[in-house]
């Protein structure tokens, strides 16, 4: 009875949730777990993290049925940079063929060398095995490369799911300068770039808070992933400028209406996620470090800035819905 009761009222999986201390990708899991309970009020949401997954995932047949949708962890891991996630989600899609499989917001990045290439023709090939998997791109670049290599997959294009939040509350005196900056594989800025910011920004007077949103130890629940996240979004709500080469330190920038100059890391994901905010006039994009003190005083001379609106995200994130 317990059994064909489950059956008749499915259950919501959320697969690969972080609990490392990356708090863009904490914010993602965060936000994922609100859109859910938000939009799924009547179902049971699930969680199962990132580590051990690919382990884990033929135990999971015993308690997932074919009537469960299943949403993957998004972010910018499609590709081969993180290839574990990779090697999860083909996992994921060919152990349930049956489910309704959902990527959330994804940037796609697979380097045009033999290998990474050989690497996307096998996520193409398994993911065009899948008769309902939604894979959603969350800036153009990738939602055109998905479109155009994974024909016979739902493709859709919303931003990333951390815009559904909205965290410009409690206003705050601001004062100085907020750096977050990578210092991983991922970082284009070099050192000497990073000094030519540091004297503009002091030849202005502003103090300089050096930073970055992979801190601290890891994050093992929910009550502190909340806690952490909304420690660096105080961070930013009391900061006078944001300056920043990570995706969330933009995105995060954004929510909490805080000015903010972003540069690009090695692939198109700044760049691209930016036009998302091009009618914010405190988020600024550059792609040469020459321009930055222009940047700067443009931020600088701005006499009134934008109020943050999730409302076209929410649009954009009903395409999820459609087919749920």
């Amino acid at each position: 009875m317990d059994q064909q009761a489950r059956r008749i009222k499915p259950k919501i999986f959320l697969l690969g949730v972080p609990h490392h201390n990356n708090l863009g990708d904490n914010a993602i899991a965060y936000a994922e777990e609100k859109f859910i309970k938000d939009n799924f009020r009547n179902l049971e949401l699930i969680e199962f993290p990132q580590e051990n997954l690919e382990n884990i995932i033929d135990d999971l047949k015993n308690q997932i049925t074919d009537k469960d949708i299943i949403f993957m962890h998004g972010g910018g891991n499609m590709g081969c940079e993180y290839k574990i996630t990779e090697v999860q989600r083909r996992k994921v899609v060919l152990t349930f063929p049956n489910n309704k499989i959902i990527f959330f917001p994804q940037t796609i990045f697979f380097k045009d060398t033999p290998y990474e290439q050989n690497e996307f023709e096998e996520s193409i090939r398994i993911y065009s095995t899948h008769k309902d998997l939604t894979i959603i791109g969350r800036e153009e670049k990738s939602f055109e490369i998905m479109k155009n290599n994974f024909k016979k997959n739902r493709v859709i294009l919303t931003p990333d799911i951390v815009t559904y939040l909205n965290e410009s509350e409690p206003k705050c005196n601001r004062k100085g300068t907020l750096m977050i900056m990578r210092n991983d594989r991922e970082r284009k800025i070099d050192d000497i770039q990073m000094n030519i910011i540091k004297n503009i920004l002091i030849k202005y007077k502003y103090s300089i808070t050096i930073d970055d949103s992979v801190r601290g130890d890891k994050i093992m629940i929910d009550s502190q992933r909340e806690q952490r996240l909304n420690e660096i979004w105080d961070m930013y709500r009391k900061s006078e400028i944001v300056i920043t080469d990570r995706l969330h330190g933009m995105i995060f920038a954004a929510i909490t209406e805080t000015p903010c100059i972003a540069m690009n890391n090695y692939n198109h994901k700044v760049s691209e996620f930016s036009k998302w905010f091009k009618n914010l006039n405190y988020i600024k994009f550059i792609d040469d470090i020459n321009n930055f003190e222009k940047v700067l005083n443009q931020l600088r001379n701005e006499k009134v800035f934008d109020k943050y609106s999730n409302s076209f995200a929410i649009d954009c994130f009903k395409q999820i819905l459609e087919n749920t």
